[in-house]
């Protein structure tokens, strides 16, 4: 599987100049941006698998769900840039707060006028875009996507494994025998076989779905080269998790 997704990427990076795009709009240098970031993702995730290193895969697989999300929702919906921005001016509105504060020693701009200018912007955009419609939480955000039962399954547990989630912090670092008690703490154990699978598969899933939104919403020429890689994750599925 790993060699499947290299491979994969390394033709996802071969079609790139086929895609062509408005550079003066929004909606398609987000989708661009978007695009580009799960490659890289992806990309990282190969590097570190190379190297026999699993932890950080499942964080990246993550960041990865959510740019997909994002990017799946833009293409049908070129409003959904809304909900975009509204992430963007929030975090700035929180970040320039604790700022004019004085409190933090990493923010040291109390009552500067350029920072309460900033402010006053990221707040009337933020407003602009809250008139315009509700603001979607991140599930809401999965089910326009039509992936809530992903949500519910696979980026839940991938959550639990990026906040530091106790269940999954003992997993990863303690083995426990039955009626003996603590047996031994782990660092660098090698993944279970079907862990890697899941998450190869996810990460192939994610660059080929995305492959086909870019290609077919920008109508490149290659959109059957682009395909045929669905078919081959397709024929090989089965056996991948088998042989696994």
């Amino acid at each position: 599987m790993l060699e499947f997704l290299k491979e994969l990427l390394q033709a996802t990076v071969a079609f790139l100049p086929n895609v062509t795009f408005d550079k003066g709009r929004a909606t398609h240098r987000t989708l661009i941006a978007l695009y580009a970031t799960i490659i890289e993702l992806a990309d990282s995730a190969v590097v570190l698998l190379e190297n026999d290193r699993w932890t950080g895969v499942n964080h990246l697989l993550r960041s990865a769900f959510e740019a997909h999300v994002d990017l799946i929702n833009l293409a049908n919906e070129e409003t959904y840039i809304d909900q975009m921005m509204a992430s963007f001016h929030k975090e700035w509105i929180k970040f320039t707060q604790e700022g004019l504060k004085g409190e933090n020693p990493f923010l040291l701009f109390k009552e500067n006028p350029e920072a309460l200018e900033q402010l006053a912007y990221h707040k009337n955009e933020l407003a602009i875009i809250e008139a315009r419609g509700p603001i979607l939480k991140i599930f809401e955000r999965f089910q326009r996507a039509g992936m809530f039962n992903e949500y519910r399954s696979m980026y839940h547990s991938l959550c639990q494994e990026t906040h530091n989630n106790v269940r999954a912090l003992l997993d990863r670092h303690f083995r426990v025998e039955e009626g003996v008690g603590l047996v031994e703490v782990v660092i660098f154990e090698e993944v279970e076989p079907h862990s890697l699978a899941a998450s190869l598969d996810c990460f192939i899933a994610i660059v080929n779905g995305s492959n086909s939104i870019i290609h077919s919403y920008f109508s490149s020429d290659v959109q059957q080269q682009v395909e045929e890689f669905h078919k081959r994750r397709a024929e090989n599925v089965e056996n991948w998790f088998k042989n696994s």
